[in-house]
């Protein structure tokens, strides 16, 4: 009976003790013993970790690791539903996260292999099973099944290569099966080893976490022992063979070919040649094979008989042998020296040239004796010498020597002649790579592989390889740079393999060509496998040999060599992203390869901000049409560059030289790279050394203005070069950040201060944190072909100082924009190490400087031709170029070929080229090169214009005699190479001149070193340029290499040449016919492929025409169109060859097999992206199955419904990346357009929800959760971005949910209060358009204010009115609702608000300045209840802290609001309750006084204020000062309301200075504010101008609370008269009588009770006359009092005439007016015999009735005042008045005015006396005509009748002086006595009647100063003409009857 596992006794707690441990195994026991395997294995991997953990610590793992592997089903029906796929998925998921350290040897690389195979196979086991595997007799048709494409990559991914065969299906099918066995049993393994059983413990019992800190520094410590030179020759050396001596076996390659072809063809064959070269090897006898007497022979180490004989005598030279392996079959050796394992000595070895039949051995091993003797003698010693293992033995044992100092080498020529006169070239040899006879070699053999081991190489080669530092390695062409590079990477792999415990090295291999990156990885993994061969089971041996076989059905594949991610497929974009299984990395710097991954890196993709930056950044990884390659330049841009520079500078350099200078000068340099932007500015490019920059030295500025068009161009074009794209990637000043040795936590701290630092300046930061901690080595190859600035990037990107590798030759700088010396390179990579501005790991050591010398790719005969080029660079120009010593080669060899002699220009060397025609051609590794300059200038009469060359040339050549040859320009054949090269005219299309080119004949001279010319300016340098040219285009050659120019320019050279004997010449009309060769279809195809994969397709596709491949041809041709459309520039041009191109790929997809459709499909899908096509593009990047490139397409089309389509059906197939990208567009577009996508982008709301939160999509987020009615979760969502009126908005569509409401209220209240705090301008935050609360407050307009509390409604009224009219009436009447509330602190708030309209009082009108402070006595009031405490403010009312922006805290305590009324600035901003509320009291204190005093101020210069400018009177209403303060309004507007309302504003002005200084006031504030207030109250009730109105029109009923007032005023004057002292200046007695006048005026107007004579008569408020006084007391202010208050005139005039006589800076006004009220004591005296009374008929002022003196003035009185009048009056006449008086600003119109009034009164004097004594003294100080009086007493009637006329002129100037005034000032007095009858004077005079003196002062007033009733007096008013009597009340204008007369008119 089964049983199944109790998994709960597997559980972790259990598991952790022993005795739970022993259970579980007993379960697991029982199991095994009575279920089927399938069913316990299933059990353990339910539980994730349980299989891995129970397997490692299983007693019998073994015997369940047998159970498991005969349960493998090998059905693939069966397999897809058993164990297996759970199994192998756990493990491989387990073994894949484990660290890279955790493996030895190549465990590593074959984890990741398994992973990614397990990963892909179920699914091609799926499509293989599908196939009909039907019987082996079905017909064919029956056996086919179309494979689709999207099947056809999958199984590509398994390097699967199907055919519709089900017979080939089954095959693969079996294949697959084995290799899951295989890998089965590998994991199993791996599980039982103890090395992982810690890891197995922890993937079940605990997660997996870090590790303790120590155990990571004792792992970041392990010695790297892949570093260390000692164990790097070991790991290049290949396994012994077991039983094998210790002569070393050296294969040469053309050995191991005949080997593997005899293993071919006859495995036994070849076990017996093995056997034969074992017994070789042996040095010892004892174990040889009787069997063979031979091997007896040779075992012994007996070199005799048939095992050792020479195939020529010993006076040949070197020794070759022959040993015979069977009858007919030779094995032929020598014995040469080598290199031992460590390199420290050389030893003897056995080389074995190869495998040849009898007859082979006949004419070439005495030549290659012969030729091996001429590397001299101690080399053929070292080769002929034996050492007998023991003294008299024939046993021999490899002798030892010390290295050898050079390598040896021959002048002699590797071409054999055979007897027919026919050469051979048998260079291959001497010069053939040779390898150990190894274990792998061996087992490579019986699998039927080719392998490649490592070879032998030359000490200088081993101190590359072992140097510790960092290295420069210069080296010529063919001289083996790559290959040292090679072997060092191999040698840190195979040490790190074989050493546990160390980090997996980070290996990165760059260079900027495609194909050589390809071509070194595939050498360097052929090497590793090849090496692993050697512990290959036979399993696993039987596997590869299945594989091989099936491979070489298979052609190669055709992919797009100009794409190099081709050559990595599976390799991330971004370079963060690599790991450690993606090391070592072969790839190239362009485009599609480092500077992309590095872009993809640090692009950020944010569509809402634009940086030029990040522009660049992007088109790196989308628009490779905006790269600026050479090619795009010379085509698109020189042209247009050219064209605009007529001169010298045009006519000598072409496009290749002007874009070198700008890439690697003004844009790629040092310099340049330590520039403000990257580029040298004109002037320091000026001023650069002519010696190091010596091209364009003569002609810099034309250069330079030629750089900024090709700038501005660029700009225009869009477009990016190569140093844009360097200095994008961060390669400037402080952007370079990289850590130095710290830990992961110390870096992201530092990491986190550069970003703060620097901003949005972020480039390489994020890519060095990824590497900064194991990156170590970096090789980068052909370093010259790159921009100085890439230099660094790629230095930066080394953590390793000692771990870099540069390796060039600047002889071969023929990229553009290279310019810069190995020396150069060293001194800016040591600065730059030492700049501390970029924080780079510095080396410890100096990096070691290597040359190699030896060219193993040529013979001496072209080398020594090359070398003479290399030579004149030097010499000429050395800072060009690197100076190495003499390049040689190992062998001698044919001379290069020179033709001349044809001098048919139209078409040289036509004879040459007769002899190729019908089937003769040029073999396929015969090469013509048209060496030219890139771009020819042709300068005609008319116009500059430029003309291509290359290709036209090429054409005519075709043209003319077909497809002769495989014809390349120099940029297309750098990097190849070829048996026989021709160079075409070289000279002839050079861009140097013959005069130029006759300065190489001076290395003719005998002094070759006293050369003085200058050879570095204008136009020498272009010379240098074209000999580096000809130097690579000679070192393509490797065996022949001939030069056809018929031009005078070669002539010079060829001399030269000649000269050194270095060529020789070949004579006119030599047939091409002699140098052709025919090649074999294979030969061709080989070629074909070789120059494909070249990116040649031209030449590739007329290669594969020879081959007769169709298919390849159409490849080729369809690449090609893709490269000519890339090189088009035109766009509609362009557009349609890429269509061209795109359907040409097609077309080679529909016919192509297998997986190969897809490739094609996708650079068919590419180019029809390019072409803008993105229907097309899409189509085909589905059928390519790339649905990341069909999606971005869709993308671009904005098709957003087909994305989701893809995301929706094929997310597996589209990268993390690609698809977070692709989900983020689609859900911003379908939320940008309200819409929704076809099929939802996420299973649920919230998982939506989620999404759009993590990608900051806040908005769409709203709107979804609006969209389900989540309003208050979209409103927290705003507010968590700052968008408060967002969520006001939201939480207001929410109509339904009061709470909704409430909450939206409470955040618009909040965020109000915030912003618009006690004593901030509120009105001016809440009116800003645009403003947070002007937001806010148009959110809330919307709802009914109704549905809201009280409070919060009012709050919302008092914002609202307050945006609409700050200082309405409704602001006070809210501020009043909230203090009736007692809401104080929000009606201090209110009252707040109408207190800043201060700055807009200045021009109001006095009634609007009294509502203000009406206003604002309410809001004193407040402030005075709050700082006396009778309301007291407190830190927990809600409404105090809103006012006052006070924050709560914790523990009960609170902080002030930053920027708010009650913070004070100071650090420690936390506060007690008592705190709060003596800060409030304090602060509002000192607010009060604040406010009150501006008010103040204000009041001082306000309009409503002030008193009616005497300029605007005078002048017809026209003022000319624009600032004047004084009040401007027309005469008609000056009426008694006007007057009344100047003297309320000042009592409540009064009123409330005085209510603020009784709680915060000073004394000396007070009597400061009590003497300004009573000042000026005095001027505005005594006005200066009299048609203001005077004290007689002051009415007490108009002001506010009139008794409050005067109540206020009369304190305030008890007040001043009592601290009032006069001092002992003049002035100060002067100022002191001044305010006495004012004061005791005020008293007299106000009333009351107040004895002032009492006060002034204090001895220390005494004013002396300075005189004798005859009568009365010496009290000037005495005087003062009693004349105002007494009405004593006397008193009055002689104080009045000491004010005059000593007075100075007086107040006019005060003087006027004082002399005005003594004169009108005078009204009872002027007519003292008057019938019926003395008062009758007098014209008076209503102010004179109120100073009416019952008792008689004596005559003398008057006639002293009016002494004084005169004498005040030619005062102010002087013009010397401001030396008298403190005038005001219009002081002229002052005096005027002064002086008009004074008239006034002395006409109303005059017009009522009857003295005609005093009438002529009135008339002199009027200036007007003198009466003639002779006698006073007795006037005669002429006398008469003169005072009559004179008195009529009084009253006509009186008239006059009163017309258009509203105040009615005169009136007159008319005795109720019916008998006499009194004539009015005007209509407007009006009259009083009275009966008695007392009824007229009764009459005249208009209201008492006291809160007393209304005095009701009934008057008779006399009409003059029904003589009626009229009963009045008050005496009014209205009451008074008028005069009936005209107005008499005024002179």
């Amino acid at each position: 009976m089964a049983i199944t596992l109790d998994l709960d006794k597997f559980s972790v707690h259990k598991l952790q003790t022993e005795e739970g441990m022993e259970v579980a195994f007993r379960n697991l026991n029982d199991a095994l013993a009575r279920s089927h395997i399938d069913g316990v294995v299933c059990d353990l991997l339910s539980k994730p970790g349980l299989f891995v953990y129970i397997f490692s610590v299983f007693p019998t793992a073994a015997s369940l690791r047998i159970k498991i592997i005969d349960a493998f089903p090998l059905d693939p029906q069966i397999i897809r539903q058993s164990f297996v796929p759970s199994l192998l998925s756990t493990l491989s998921t387990f073994f894949f996260t484990l660290p890279s350290d955790a493996f030895h040897g190549d465990e590593s690389r074959t984890i990741a292999r398994y992973e990614r195979y397990v990963t892909d196979v179920w699914p091609a086991v799926a499509i293989l099973s599908s196939m009909p595997l039907g019987a082996t007799n079905a017909s064919l048709k029956e056996r086919k099944k179309v494979v689709s494409s999207h099947d056809a990559t999958i199984l590509r991914k398994l390097n699967i290569q199907l055919s519709s065969d089900s017979f080939v299906a089954a095959q693969a099918l079996e294949g697959v099966m084995a290799i899951l066995l295989q890998i089965a049993n590998f994991y199993l393994g791996l599980l039982s080893d103890p090395r992982f059983s810690t890891s197995c413990q922890d993937a079940y019992l605990s997660a997996r976490g870090e590790r303790d800190q120590e155990e990571e520094e004792v792992t970041d410590e392990l010695h790297l022992a892949y570093t260390r030179p000692p164990h790097l020759e070991a790991t290049l050396t290949a396994s012994d063979i077991d039983r094998f001596g210790e002569w070393t076996i050296l294969m040469a390659s053309s050995a191991t070919k005949d080997l593997f072809q005899l293993r071919q063809r006859n495995a036994k064959i070849a076990e017996c040649v093995l056997k034969k070269i074992r017994q070789v090897s042996l040095c010892s006898s004892e174990n040889a094979m009787s069997q063979f007497c031979i091997c007896r022979q040779l075992s012994r180490g007996q070199f005799s008989g048939n095992n050792y004989k020479a195939l020529h005598g010993p006076s040949h030279g070197i020794p070759i042998y022959q040993a015979e392996v069977l009858s007919n079959l030779r094995l032929v050796y020598q014995i040469d020296c080598a290199l031992n394992d460590d390199g420290q000595e050389e030893r003897q070895v056995v080389k074995i040239y190869g495998i040849y039949s009898h007859k082979q051995l006949d004419h070439i091993w005495p030549w290659l004796s012969k030729l091996l003797s001429g590397c001299g003698k101690e080399y053929r010693q070292r080769c002929t010498i034996r050492e007998r293992a023991e003294p008299g033995s024939g046993v021999y044992r490899p002798a030892t020597f010390l290295p050898r100092v050079g390598d040896f080498a021959t002048e002699q020529s590797p071409i054999f002649v055979n007897e027919d006169g026919s050469n051979e070239d048998l260079s291959w040899l001497v010069s053939s790579k040779y390898v150990k006879l190894s274990k792998a070699f061996l087992n490579g053999l019986r699998a039927g592989r080719e392998v490649e081991l490592p070879f032998q190489l030359t000490a200088k080669e081993w101190q590359i390889v072992q140097c510790p530092t960092s290295c420069y390695v210069i080296g010529r062409s063919g001289t083996g740079k790559t290959t040292a590079m090679v072997f060092k990477m191999l040698g840190i792999q195979r040490a790190w393999e074989q050493v546990p415990g160390t980090k997996k090295p980070r290996q990165l291999f760059v260079t900027r060509f495609p194909v050589l990156a390809a071509k070194v990885e595939e050498f360097f993994t052929s090497l590793v496998e090849s090496l692993a061969l050697a512990g290959s089971t036979e399993d696993e041996l039987r596997n590869l040999r299945s594989q091989i076989r099936s491979a070489e059905r298979e052609r190669p594949r055709m992919i797009n060599p100009l794409n190099a991610l081709n050559y990595r497929p599976g390799t991330p974009q971004k370079y963060s992203e690599l790991s450690d299984h993606d090391f070592p990395l072969f790839i190239t710097f362009d485009q599609a390869g480092l500077a992309r991954m590095i872009a993809a890196d640090i692009h950020v993709d944010d569509p809402t901000t634009y940086d030029r930056n990040d522009s660049i950044l992007a088109k790196v990884l989308n628009d490779e049409s905006s790269f600026i390659t050479y090619e795009v330049f010379k085509t698109k841009y020189w042209p247009r560059l050219s064209g605009a520079c007529r001169g010298p500078f045009a006519r000598n350099f072409g496009a290749w030289l002007v874009f070198s200078e700008f890439m690697g000068v003004i844009k790629g340099s040092e310099k340049a790279f330590h520039s403000p932007n990257g580029i040298l500015d004109r002037q320091t490019y000026v001023d650069l050394s002519d010696r190091n920059y010596p091209v364009f030295a003569e002609d810099r500025h034309s250069l330079y203005s030629a750089f900024e068009s090709y700038s501005k161009l660029k700009r225009e074009q869009y477009g990016y070069d190569m140093a844009d794209r360097s200095y994008v990637q961060g390669l400037h000043g402080e952007l370079f950040f990289h850590p130095s040795d710290q830990d992961l936590r110390d870096f992201e701290s530092a990491l986190t201060q550069f970003l703060e630092r620097t901003a949005r300046r972020l480039f390489v930061c994020i890519v060095v944190y990824h590497f900064s901690l194991s990156d170590r080595n970096r090789y980068i190859d052909e370093v010259q072909d790159n921009l100085i600035i890439d230099t660094l990037l790629l230095r930066i990107l080394c953590r390793n100082a000692d771990g870099l590798f540069w390796a060039g030759d600047t002889a071969q700088t023929i990229s553009a924009g290279s310019s810069f010396r190995f020396a150069d390179l060293k001194a800016f990579i040591h600065r730059t190490e030492a700049a501390e501005s970029i924080a780079i790991q510095k080396s410890c050591a100096k990096p070691e400087v290597f040359q190699l010398a030896i060219n193993y790719r040529s013979h001496n005969g072209i080398v020594n031709c090359a070398q003479l080029v290399v030579k004149l660079i030097t010499t000429f120009w050395p800072n060009s170029i690197d100076t190495l010593q003499p390049e040689r080669a190992m062998l001698g060899g044919p001379k290069p070929i020179f033709f001349v002699g044809w001098q048919d220009e139209t078409f040289p060397y036509e004879p040459f080229f007769s002899g190729l025609g019908g089937n003769r051609e040029l073999g396929a590794e015969q090469c013509w090169h048209l060496f030219m300059k890139l771009s020819a200038l042709i300068l005609n009469s008319d116009t500059l214009g430029i003309l291509v060359r290359d290709n036209a040339v090429r054409e005519i050549i075709r043209k003319r005699f077909g497809d002769v040859a495989v014809i390349l320009t120099l940029q297309e054949s750098k990097g190849l190479e070829f048996d026989d090269v021709f160079l075409y005219n070289f000279f002839e299309d050079s861009s140097a001149t013959y005069s130029q080119w006759r300065i190489v004949l001076r290395t003719c001279s005998d002094q070759e070193t006293t050369w003085s010319r200058d050879m570095s300016g204008i136009p020498h340098s272009v010379l240098c340029t074209e000999l580096k040219n000809l130097y690579v285009g000679i070192t393509r050659a490797r065996k022949k290499l001939y030069l056809l120019d018929y031009s005078r320019n070669s002539e010079p050279l060829r001399e030269l040449w000649s000269e050194k004997g270095l060529i020789d010449v070949a004579p006119p009309g030599t047939d091409i016919c002699h140098y052709a060769e025919k090649s074999t279809p294979e030969q061709w195809a080989a070629s074909g492929y070789k120059l494909f994969n070249a990116a040649q397709f031209q030449e590739a596709g007329r290669c594969f025409e020879r081959a007769n491949l169709p298919r390849q041809l159409q490849v080729a041709r369809a690449y090609g169109l893709y490269e000519i459309a890339m090189s088009t520039v035109e766009a509609g041009k362009r557009q349609k060859a890429l269509i061209d191109a795109a359907e040409a790929l097609v077309q080679c997809a529909d016919e192509a097999p297998g997986t190969e459709k897809t490739d094609f499909y996708g650079d068919a899908a590419r180019c029809y992206a390019l072409a803008d096509n993105t229907n097309d593009a899409a189509r085909f990047y589905i059928k390519a199955d790339d649905f990341t490139g069909a999606a971005e397409q869709y993308r671009k089309a904005d098709r957003f419904d087909d994305i989701v389509d893809i995301l929706d059906r094929h997310p597996e197939k589209i990268t993390t990346t690609c698809r977070n990208k692709l989900l983020y567009v689609c859900v911003v577009h379908y939320y940008r357009n309200r819409s929704r996508p076809p099929v939802p982008l996420f299973s649920s709301t919230e998982n939506e929800l989620r999404y759009l939160e993590r990608q900051g999509l806040h908005s769409a987020r709203i709107y979804l959760l609006e969209l389900h009615r989540r309003f208050l979760e979209a409103a927290e969502v705003h507010l968590s971005l700052g968008q408060l009126c967002g969520a006001i908005e939201s939480l207001l569509k929410d109509k339904q949910n009061p709470a909704a409401l409430q909450r939206a209220v409470d955040l618009a209240l909040d965020s109000l209060w915030q912003q618009c705090s006690f004593d901030k301008s509120v009105p001016a935050i809440l009116q800003k358009k645009g403003s947070d609360a002007w937001n806010v407050l148009n959110c809330m307009r919307t709802i009914s204010l109704e549905r809201l509390n009280a409070s919060d409604r009012t709050q919302m009224r008092l914002f609202l009115t307050v945006q609409e009219s700050p200082f309405s009436e409704e602001v006070y009447q809210l501020g009043s609702e909230f203090s009736d509330r007692g809401e104080e602190a929000l009606a201090l708030m209110a009252f707040d608000i109408l207190s800043s309209q201060l700055p807009t009082l200045r021009s109001v009108r006095a009634s609007e300045f009294d509502t203000f402070l009406r206003h604002f006595e309410g809001y004193v009031r407040l402030l005075v209840s709050v700082v006396s405490d009778e309301i007291t403010f407190r830190a927990t009312d809600p409404q105090v802290k809103k006012v006052f922006g006070i924050v709560p805290l914790p523990n009960y305590q609170y902080s002030v609001t930053p920027g708010t009324f009650l913070h004070r600035g100071s650090k420690e901003n936390r506060y007690l309750s008592v705190d709060i509320k003596a800060l409030l009291k304090t602060q509002l204190h000192a607010h009060l006084r604040k406010k009150v005093l501006e008010v103040n101020e204000a009041s001082c210069i306000s309009q409503a204020f002030s008193t009616q400018c005497p300029y605007f009177i005078l002048h017809d209403g026209h003022c000319h000062n624009k600032h004047c303060n004084q009040q401007h309004e027309q005469r008609t507007s000056l009426d008694v309301t006007s007057y009344n309302m100047k003297v309320n504003v000042h009592l409540q002005q009064i009123r409330i200075l005085d209510l603020a200084f009784s709680a915060v006031g000073t004394n000396a504030d007070r009597r400061t504010s009590m003497l300004s207030g009573l000042r000026r109250l005095y001027a505005v009730i005594y006005r200066p101008i009299y048609i203001e109105g005077s004290v007689a029109n002051l009415d007490w009923n108009s002001p506010r609370n009139a008794a409050g007032c005067i109540s206020v005023v009369r304190k305030w004057i008890q007040k001043a008269i009592e601290y009032l002292e006069p001092t002992d200046q003049l002035m100060g007695r002067i100022d002191y009588l001044m305010s006495v006048i004012r004061i005791t005026c005020l008293h007299k107007a106000l009333g009351g009770e107040l004895p002032l004579q009492s006060y002034v008569s204090r001895e220390r408020c005494r004013v002396s006359y300075d005189e004798q006084i005859l009568t009365g007391d010496d009290n000037v202010s005495a005087d003062v009092v009693a004349s105002l208050t007494e009405l004593d005139s006397a008193r009055g005039v002689r104080a009045l005439r000491f004010l005059l006589e000593n007075g100075v800076r007086m107040d006019l006004s005060v003087i006027r007016n004082f002399a005005e009220d003594i004169c009108g004591t005078f009204i009872s005296s002027l007519n003292p015999s008057g019938d019926p009374s003395p008062l009758h008929g007098l014209l008076i002022p209503r102010r004179w009735i109120m100073n009416a003196n019952e008792s008689d003035v004596s005559r003398d009185i008057i006639q002293r005042f009016l002494f004084c009048v005169g004498h005040l009056m030619k005062i102010l006449r002087s013009g010397k008045a401001h030396l008298k008086f403190d005038l005001p600003q219009n002081k002229e119109s002052f005096v005027d005015a002064a002086l008009a009034q004074m008239c006034r009164m002395l006409c109303i004097l005059g017009y009522n006396v009857r003295d005609l004594g005093l009438s002529k003294l009135i008339a002199d100080i009027l200036l007007l005509p003198p009466l003639e009086v002779g006698s006073t007493r007795n006037p005669s009637s002429q006398i008469l009748r003169q005072l009559a006329r004179q008195r009529q002129e009084y009253l006509e100037t009186i008239l006059a002086l009163d017309k258009g005034f509203a105040i009615k000032d005169l009136v007159q007095l008319v005795h109720d006595d019916r008998r006499h009858y009194t004539r009015p004077l005007s209509w407007y005079i009006p009259r009083i009647v009275f009966e008695t003196d007392a009824d007229i002062t009764r009459r005249s007033k208009r209201g008492v100063p006291l809160p007393s009733s209304r005095e009701t007096v009934a008057v008779n008013v006399v009409s003059e003409h029904n003589s009626q009597l009229e009963t009045a009340t008050d005496i009014t204008d209205d009451s008074i009857e008028p005069g009936t007369s005209s107005l008499l008119s005024a002179s």
